[in-house]
């Protein structure tokens, strides 16, 4: 498995945002009402990203040396694929609420449109912490090269 290029994520969220921005715009231009936002899902996000880094938590103990613990080899490797579809799913998510966020600044005014701004901001900010878990994580699972005495330089597990 080759390491998330930050490239490709940007490239997620850009697309993201460009995209749901402009159908919201099509979706109000219709009469439609938007989608509310809540604030669940800034929770759920932040629990995906903790859950993401516990999970990558006992690969880096494994990998920096403390054995004290076996981990199994698929384990790693599934913790490695987890955190690289938390880091994706997190570049989506912060484009998502990024283009949410830029529809609503010019209605700041309205009370309404200011809550669902701050829910936007808030889940673009979750986002931003689940992809950084994903690549916390996914470079946690990383292998030194063999008598290589780095942390994680290596190929990954």
């Amino acid at each position: 498995m080759r390491p998330t290029r930050p490239g490709v994520l940007l490239a997620v969220g850009f697309l993201a945002a460009v995209l749901t921005w402009s159908g919201l715009r099509a979706w109000t231009a219709t009469g439609a009402v938007e989608p509310q936002l809540l604030w669940r899902t800034v929770l759920t996000l932040t629990l995906l990203a903790v859950a993401v880094f516990g999970l990558g938590w006992p690969v880096r103990q494994w990998v920096r040396g403390d054995r004290a613990r076996r981990i199994d080899a698929l384990r790693a490797a599934r913790t490695a694929v987890l955190a690289k579809a938390a880091s994706v799913a997190g570049a989506l998510f912060a484009g998502v609420s990024a283009g949410f966020a830029v529809h609503y600044l010019p209605t700041l005014e309205i009370a309404a449109r200011r809550e669902q701004f701050l829910v936007a901001l808030a889940d673009l900010v979750v986002s931003a912490l689940l992809l950084a878990a994903g690549l916390v994580v996914e470079r946690y699972c990383r292998v030194p090269p063999e008598g290589d005495g780095s942390d994680g330089d290596g190929s990954p597990a």
